[in-house]
C-alpha cells in the first residue's frame, strides 16, 4: 500500500524547489529534529522518486512557442550522441529530418518532450547523414559524453512547428492583462532612465495592478455578486 506524500515548494528568483516532509523517526541526539514527533514540518530535498507525479499549472516559458502540438514525430528510434562537444539527435529509424513534415534546416528550432535531461527547445546546427538509414541532428545544444551513442530511456516527443522569440517582431502569446502590464513596465523603465521617479512610481504601481489582475483570472472558483441594501428589488 502506497504511504502518503507531503510536499511543498518554494520560489527563488526563476527557480521552482520542491521539498517533501519527512516523517521518519529522527534517532540522532545531535540533530535539531531529534524526538518522537513525526507531525513537526520537516522538510528536506525530496526523498524518492515519483515518475510523472507533478503537474504544473500556468507555467509558460517565453523563450519559444508551440504552433501545433499535433505536429510532431513520436516514431523515432533516437539515440543521442556527442558531436565535437554538442547534443547529436541519432535516427537508426531512417527518419530524414530535412524534408516534410519535419523540413528542419541550419538555424531552425525544435523541441524535444521525453527526452530527459533534453527536455526543451533546440537550435539546429546541421543535419548529417552518415547512412542510409542514420540520420543526424547536429544541435547548438552544450553535451559531452565518452559513450558513443546512447538510447532515450522513453519514447522522445519532436515538436516541429515551433515559432521562436528572437526579434522583434515576435508576438508574446500572453493575457490581455499581462500584455498591459509589459506596456506599463516598459513606460517605468523609460521613466527612470530619464530621471523621472514619480511617473516611474506611477507605472509600477499600474504594472502590479494588471498583474494582479492577471492572478485572478487564474481562480477557479464560483464568484458572486449580491446587491447592495439599497438596489431596486
Amino acid at each position: 500500500m502506497a504511504s502518503a506524500k507531503e510536499y511543498g515548494y518554494f520560489v527563488k528568483g526563476q527557480k521552482l524547489a520542491l521539498v517533501e516532509k519527512d516523517t521518519a523517526l529522527d534517532n540522532d541526539v545531535n540533530s535539531r529534529d531529534y524526538g518522537p514527533d513525526t507531525n513537526r514540518e520537516r522538510f528536506k530535498s525530496p526523498l524518492s522518486a515519483v515518475a510523472d507525479g507533478i503537474e504544473l499549472e500556468y507555467v509558460y516559458s517565453p523563450e519559444y512557442f508551440i504552433n501545433q502540438t499535433d505536429d510532431k514525430n513520436t516514431a523515432l528510434e533516437d539515440y543521442y550522441v556527442d558531436n565535437n562537444g554538442f547534443l547529436g539527435l541519432r535516427d537508426p529509424g531512417g527518419t530524414n529530418f530535412s524534408t516534410s513534415p519535419e523540413s528542419l534546416s541550419a538555424d531552425s528550432y525544435f523541441v524535444l518532450r521525453g527526452a530527459g535531461q533534453f527536455n526543451g527547445l533546440h537550435k539546429v546546427q546541421s543535419l548529417a547523414t552518415s547512412s542510409s538509414t542514420d540520420d543526424t541532428i547536429i544541435t547548438y545544444t552544450k553535451f559531452q559524453s565518452v559513450v558513443t551513442a546512447t538510447a532515450f530511456e522513453r519514447t522522445v516527443s519532436l515538436y516541429y512547428s515551433i515559432d521562436t522569440l528572437n526579434d522583434e517582431d515576435d508576438v508574446l502569446h500572453i493575457s490581455e492583462y499581462l500584455s498591459k502590464a509589459v506596456v506599463y513596465f516598459v513606460k517605468a523603465k523609460i521613466a527612470e532612465d530619464r530621471g523621472d521617479f514619480q511617473q516611474k512610481e506611477y507605472f509600477m504601481k499600474e504594472f502590479y495592478k494588471m498583474v494582479h489582475r492577471g492572478e485572478r483570472t487564474k481562480i477557479h472558483t464560483i464568484r458572486r455578486v449580491s446587491p447592495s441594501y439599497a438596489a431596486i428589488r
